[in-house]
């Protein structure tokens, strides 16, 4: 400060005065109370004999009396104060005075505060710098000096920063200061600033983080806050996230994700969250994961899954990948797969019931709450297994003339047949409990 206001205590002596003598004086413009009169303070350097040493520097305040009382200093909020000389009730004189020791006390702060930072480094760098320094600037004043500030000086004020002071001063580094603070943020620090950083911030500072950083920063996050970070987050760190999300967290989470989130988790979570993942993606979400899961994790969440349109949803996404239909069917309660025979609508019913397990089907299809739909079951079951006795006959037919050529006294010529074999139609057919049979179309040409 070119400025300072150096107040007498009961004994009459100036407080702090050794702390503020290299302020005081530096301009005609710096006052202190004297015997409760201010005055003006000048600093002077004057040789000093004696009879026993040689002259010597020291330092010299001059003091001269001036017309006013007091000096005022109020604080107006968001970095903003103002000075002014004052009555004994602190009322403002409106002195003509008043803007040139307005100016005076902050128009060379900016200057005098790089040339602080710049000045020796041990001293820069001491604990006892960082805590009388740093501690007691301003907003506008930490703006000031954030990109002045080396790696060592950030890693040595980082703990005597104030939440504020912390989030002023990341917002205004450049993006290699900033992921040089980062390793040096307590945790608590860290969920301060990923709570108030802007999107470019976090996109600097949320990849770098080792997985201790990552647990600790979305510990306390609401899970508005953990989908902010979502975007910035590498393969590795995605996967140790996951681990730490608590239900709620976990829940809002889910309904975010991209594709490539999902492929990812299909492979990482189990039991209790892979099911929670279930029960809380968007249907279109859904539908891409089951997909993505393999045989076990499907017999997982069958098993507990209750929720209706959720399991009309995961067998329609399976109907062209009957393996998987089958892991999951298999692995639902009778009572769930009842209630999906009872919802399945005529066209869909005609689509999977072929597909489904077959003793899964018989177990259940007594006890359905309509019988048309029981009869309709039946009746596309038969449609499926019509359809493929056709099928059957008309194969042994293409069979019954190859075998008339090849039996023929006339030489046959290879080209004069072509064998095919059509993959349209590759469906398993569950006559029983224990035997499956699958039925491809076949044809051969003459």
């Amino acid at each position: 400060m070119t400025s300072a206001c150096i107040k007498q205590n009961q004994s009459g002596d100036a407080l702090n005065f050794k702390e503020e003598m290299h302020a005081t004086g530096k301009s005609g413009h710096s006052f202190v109370y004297l015997n409760d009169k201010l005055m003006t303070a000048r600093l002077q350097m004057r040789n000093v004999d004696g009879p026993e040493y040689s002259p010597i520097m020291f330092p010299f305040i001059y003091l001269k009396p001036i017309q006013y009382k007091h000096i005022t200093w109020e604080e107006l909020g968001n970095d903003a104060r103002k000075c002014y000389f004052s009555d004994d009730q602190g009322n403002d004189l409106n002195s003509q005075s008043n803007d040139i020791l307005q100016s005076h006390v902050f128009s060379k702060e900016q200057i005098i505060i790089n040339d602080i930072i710049s000045s020796n480094k041990d001293i820069i760098l001491s604990d006892a710098f960082a805590k009388t320094f740093f501690k007691g600037l301003t907003e506008n004043q930490l703006k000031t000096l954030a990109n002045t500030l080396s790696n060592e000086q950030l890693q040595k004020i980082i703990p005597e920063l104030s939440s504020n002071q912390l989030q002023v001063l990341a917002e205004n580094l450049t993006d290699e200061q900033l992921k040089a603070l980062v390793d040096h943020l307590t945790n608590h620090q860290l969920q301060t600033l990923a709570q108030e950083l802007n999107p470019e911030k976090l996109q600097i500072i949320v990849p770098i983080l080792n997985d201790a950083q990552l647990e600790a920063l979305v510990r306390d996050l609401n899970p508005e806050q953990v989908k902010e970070i979502l975007p910035h987050l590498k393969v590795d760190q995605f996967k140790a996230l996951i681990k730490t999300l608590n239900d709620e967290q976990f829940t809002v989470l889910a309904k975010d994700l991209a594709e490539h989130h999902l492929t990812i988790l299909s492979k990482e979570l189990e039991g209790d969250q892979l099911k929670a993942l279930v029960n809380n993606l968007q249907e279109d979400q859904l539908k891409d994961l089951v997909n993505k899961l393999d045989h076990e994790k499907l017999e997982a969440i069958a098993q507990d899954l209750t929720d209706s349109n959720r399991i009309q949803i995961i067998i329609k996404s399976l109907v062209d990948n009957p393996e998987k239909l089958q892991a999951f069917a298999r692995n639902m309660s009778n009572k769930q797969f009842k209630e999906l025979l009872d919802n399945v609508g005529a066209e869909e019913l005609k689509e999977i019931i072929h597909k489904l397990p077959y003793e899964k089907v018989t177990a259940v299809i007594g006890d359905l709450s309509n019988q048309d739909q029981s009869k309709a079951i039946i009746d596309a079951l038969k449609e499926k297994f019509d359809e493929q006795n056709k099928k059957q006959e008309e194969m042994k037919e293409k069979l019954e003339e190859l075998k008339e050529l090849l039996e023929g006294d006339d030489i046959v010529n290879p080209n004069q047949f072509s064998y095919q074999h059509s993959s349209v139609v590759n469906e398993e057919y569950y006559l029983n409990s224990n035997d499956a049979y699958t039925v491809q179309d076949y044809s051969i040409s003459v």
